[in-house]
């Protein structure tokens, strides 16, 4: 259950939308200190910069009634709350939940296209605003994933209700390969780019397996600076691990294997994404790149296979994944797939998640252990 998931910060309003505790009526959901831009020097919010670059990590804690939601009536004097390092110092501050409310909205993205859809805002006690993604119960909400969102419009309130936030909340990204990575094939080394549905790649596990889907997207990081890949330099695993450096997506996760994962995980090797290990020398935020090519590839199960000598994973169509490509990915993978649907994917390795793959890291760094071993 994804109880850690990032949202986008909005800024901070003086007007509390829901006055009055202990009913479900949002008073103030169509005042006009409510409704208007947030984001990129907008008339709400305070905020100068594009909602793209103002990304937050946000770790949902039940401190009233612990159950899977965060309650909007905050009749008792507690509040659950929101954990994020919103003043960049490397500790999650705590701020007070105040309710969830609906909005029909303008996105504005990045390129000047615009969309027009209903998305969800919470409210914090100070005031604070977040563009929250959709529950893992709900439908996806592809105005949200389609590009870098500059800002949003809150044109009026969808509904007249506050309403408690469920923990469990999609995780909107993707993992992949930047183009020129170089991935093993029987025939050699093919860059990543010129791989082709039906071609056959070299995997850990099953040999040589046939490419069964293609996708990439050119991501101009100027304008989305949360899509900024990750870098791991020659030799920051272990031992020629990888051979070259290699960027890939944030989301991307590598094999780790060495006796600390065997202690903390029972297994010697897991799966942890890119972003999670940047406590480690030579992994590091390409700082340096103004745009980046994208591409991911699956074949008939996720597989492990060999990218710049390194080993990671091909896409992996859990729901968290699937929902993160884009409708028009997905309809192509389930025609192709039908069974996702019914049968839940198996991870071709542990899949260790957020602070515990960050963990992971901080143990490897500090007794100077490889995590390729």
């Amino acid at each position: 259950m994804p109880t850690t998931w990032d949202a986008l910060y909005m800024g901070r309003i003086a007007t509390n939308i829901d006055t009055t505790e202990g009913n479900n009526l949002a008073e103030n959901r169509n005042a006009t200190s409510v409704l208007g831009t947030y984001g990129n020097g907008g008339n709400r919010g305070g905020l100068t910069q594009p909602l793209y670059d103002s990304v937050a990590t946000i770790t949902t804690q039940d401190n009233v009634t612990p159950s899977t939601s965060l309650t909007a009536n905050n009749t008792g004097g507690a509040f659950d709350f929101f954990q994020a390092d919103r003043n960049g110092d490397g500790t999650p501050e705590n701020y007070n939940f105040d309710g969830l409310f609906s909005y029909n909205a303008t996105l504005n993205y990045f390129d000047g296209t615009t969309s027009n859809s209903v998305v969800l805002v919470a409210q914090m006690t100070n005031g604070d605003m977040y563009l929250v993604p959709p529950s893992s119960a709900a439908a996806e909400n592809p105005a949200l994933t389609a590009k870098a969102i500059s800002s949003v419009r809150l044109t009026s309130a969808e509904s007249d209700q506050t309403f408690n936030l469920s923990r469990d909340r999609q995780v909107p990204e993707f993992a992949c390969f930047a183009a020129g990575t170089l991935i093993e094939t029987p025939e050699g080394t093919v860059p990543v780019e010129a791989l082709a549905v039906g071609d056959l790649v070299t995997t850990a596990d099953g040999g040589p397996r046939s490419i069964r889907w293609v996708g990439s997207a050119r991501i101009d990081l100027t304008r989305a600076s949360h899509l900024r890949p990750v870098r791991i330099s020659s030799g920051a695993l272990g031992p020629d691990q990888p051979s070259r450096d290699l960027v890939v997506s944030p989301q991307h996760r590598i094999l780790i294997r060495s006796a600390i994962a065997q202690r903390m995980f029972g297994t010697t090797e897991v799966l942890v994404a890119a972003k999670q290990l940047l406590q480690i020398d030579g992994i590091d935020t390409a700082d340096d790149m103004a745009d980046v090519t994208y591409v991911h590839f699956m074949f008939d199960a996720h597989q492990l296979v060999c990218s710049n000598g390194a080993m990671t994973e091909s896409l992996f169509t859990g729901p968290q994944a699937m929902k993160s490509v884009g409708a028009e990915a997905r309809r192509e993978i389930l025609e192709l797939f039908p069974e996702i649907e019914a049968t839940p994917a198996e991870p071709a390795r542990p899949l260790v998640k957020g602070r515990k793959g960050r963990r992971l890291a901080e143990r490897h760094a500090a007794n100077g252990r490889v995590l390729v071993s």
